[in-house]
């Protein structure tokens, strides 16, 4: 599937040998180092379905990540980051039915919306960037070794995986069961099927209505689930166990528990060593939702003169793992500190020490917050021969541009 582009400057330093990242894990529900192996670190990261434009919670996401690849590799650290985009799945066939559209155009629409929305926010494209329709052969592979390692069961024509409580996921180790069935039914689960030996037992091969793609297997005709769809992409495009497997908070159940116990279950190992999920940001007083309807685009936000840097600048003022509300108030506080930090920073120069300051406060959690704070007081030099031109700094570290501002 193709990527999109982006022109970003780029550096990497030497002088961060021996550091690390510090980031919040949801499983160990604390701050822990990224082991720094001598090798390329794996991220996963579930991306969109595009039966609609990404709003400020998609690209509060997907920015969270763009920084931790920007900040290992800033220290020296290569990255192999793959996401997926989920172009099979019943929002976007409800979508089409609604809308009298074919589904496959709905893709190709938004999906290109997401690609400039990407690009104009300066996030690195991912070095993989994989569809599920692109790869059904590797997710109709995993789904026939669940059936034939007895994983799975049939109701009609439809297959489960079966949970077992012994082996769930520690992500979810202090949700009760009625928790974890409440937020299964939220979250599109049906539950309550009749035959389901766990009410949250996800399903793994679904029966395609006639507007829908179909898929002829030896284990019946149809199209896949939506966890084994990301067990399958994780192992093909990166090396498990992932250093991080990543999306937003809605996504740790049913989502990645039960993709980690799937990969567990059908001998893969170990999913992630670490789980990093996004803060959720709210709207009108509720998650940014499309049945609630309190959704802000970002290509809106654009077409409505709003500068990309801006709404990074947005984003950045808010600690990444922690839920937030947008409103009118922070977008204008956005513009001023980024204006303030073009104004007193553009064409000049940062001395080794306050890089550091900023390399380390990226190190410890991410920590943009504090970061726009210290660029707003810092003290900038005109020109040295060991100091670095802050725009390139900033461009190539946390991904800000510091862009020309009409007077």
């Amino acid at each position: 599937m193709k990527s999109w582009t982006l022109e970003s400057q780029r550096i990497k330093s030497d002088s961060y040998p021996n550091s690390t990242l510090k980031i919040y894990d949801s499983r160990s529900k604390q701050v822990q180092n990224i082991d720094r192996a001598n090798k390329t670190f794996q991220m996963y990261v579930c991306g969109i379905t595009p039966y609609d434009s990404a709003h400020l919670g998609h690209a509060f996401t997907y920015l969270s990540f763009d920084l931790i690849v920007r900040t290992l590799n800033f220290i020296g650290i290569s990255t192999n980051y793959v996401q997926n985009v989920t172009d099979i799945d019943d929002p976007l066939f409800e979508r089409a039915r609604k809308s009298s559209q074919r589904w496959q155009d709905i893709v190709n629409q938004q999906l290109d919306i997401y690609r400039k929305d990407m690009s104009a926010l300066n996030i690195l494209p991912p070095n993989h960037f994989v569809g599920v329709m692109e790869n059904m052969g590797l997710i109709t592979n995993q789904i026939g070794r669940t059936i034939d390692q007895n994983l799975s069961y049939k109701i009609g024509s439809e297959w489960y995986f079966e949970t077992k409580s012994d082996k769930s996921s520690d992500l979810i180790r202090d949700i009760s069961q009625n928790e974890l069935i409440e937020l299964a039914k939220e979250r599109g689960c049906d539950t309550d099927r009749e035959g389901k030996k766990n009410q949250i037992d996800p399903i793994l091969w679904k029966s395609s209505k006639d507007d829908e793609p179909i898929w002829n297997e030896e284990f019946g005709s149809g199209r896949p689930g939506w966890h084994i769809q990301c067990v399958s992409l994780a192992k093909e495009f990166a090396e498990l166990p992932l250093d991080i497997q990543g999306g937003g908070k809605d996504l740790i159940f049913p989502h990645h528990a039960m993709s980690e116990e799937q990969t567990k279950a059908l001998g893969l190992g170990e999913l992630a060593k670490n789980y990093c999920h996004v803060g959720m940001v709210s709207y009108q007083g509720s998650k940014m939702s499309k049945s609630k309807g309190n959704l802000v685009f970002v290509h809106e936000l654009i077409n409505q003169g709003v500068s990309p840097m801006v709404i990074r600048t947005l984003l950045m003022i808010n600690q990444w793992n922690q839920d937030w509300e947008y409103d009118s108030s922070v977008l204008k506080k956005a513009d001023d500190i980024y204006k303030l930090i073009v104004q007193n920073l553009k064409g000049k120069y940062i001395n080794q020490d306050d890089q550091h300051r900023v390399v380390n406060l990226m190190l410890e959690n991410l920590n943009t917050p504090k970061i726009l704070d210290f660029l707003m007081e810092l003290k900038p030099q005109e020109q040295s021969e060991n100091d670095l031109l802050i725009d390139l700094f900033l461009d190539s570290l946390i991904g800000l541009k510091l862009e020309s501002i009409s007077k």
